[in-house]
């Protein structure tokens, strides 16, 4: 069924939005973005906004995350020895989008550039996070062979892998360089910044 007027006009004056607060987050940082502000660069009323977001940083680093299968059984399959590090690219992944997508580049250069930003958003998204403990259940139910818990059900085991990966995320962004205008992420950082997690958490002998 092909989109409605009403429809096109309205994903334009959401994109306009979106697009008005990334810009003014890349440019001058998050905290720097106000409603007023996203308002008068879209030219569109306050009421309008919220017509649109449920808040502010909605508007700045997106909806939940909604995780293509494909993708997640992919990073799943390659990362079966460790799911925390799987869970952090899926994360990363996901808020990358597509490589043409300026809105959604700049977005995830926030998340690069401020530290501490991946989780605070994780955090508070708890749409996000649940969806990506299903996710993750739902793959150990598939392949109970990868499960680490003997004494817990796979979305408990889930659950605790999302948390660590959203720690693991954070430590892992610090060590991302912007080369070109691009941030390329490779998954040795993710592993290097897991090493040192397992280190700290293993308990003293």
């Amino acid at each position: 069924m092909s989109e409605g007027l009403r429809e096109r006009k309205m994903r334009a004056a959401r994109r306009a939005m979106e697009g008005a607060a990334v810009q003014l987050a890349y440019d001058e940082g998050a905290r720097a973005v106000t409603v007023e502000r996203v308002c008068a660069a879209a030219m569109v009323s306050r009421s309008t906004f919220f017509n649109y977001f449920a808040s502010l940083d909605e508007a700045i680093f997106g909806s939940a995350l909604v995780y293509d299968p494909g993708l997640t059984e992919d990073i799943l399959t390659r990362h079966s020895r460790d799911l925390v590090v799987a869970a952090s690219l899926i994360v990363m992944e996901s808020v990358r989008g597509q490589a043409d997508d300026v809105v959604t580049q700049r977005r995830f250069a926030l998340f690069v550039r401020g530290l501490g930003t991946a989780s605070t958003v994780s955090w508070a998204s708890n749409e996000s996070r649940e969806r990506l403990v299903g996710v993750i259940a739902a793959w150990l139910d598939t392949h109970p062979e990868h499960a680490r818990l003997a004494d817990a059900d796979h979305a408990t085991e889930a659950r605790l892998t999302v948390g660590l990966s959203i720690a693991l995320g954070d430590e892992a962004l610090r060590h991302v360089r912007e080369v070109d205008g691009e941030f390329p992420v490779d998954a040795s950082v993710f592993q290097a910044a897991r090493r040192r997690m397992a280190a700290i958490s293993k308990l003293a002998e």
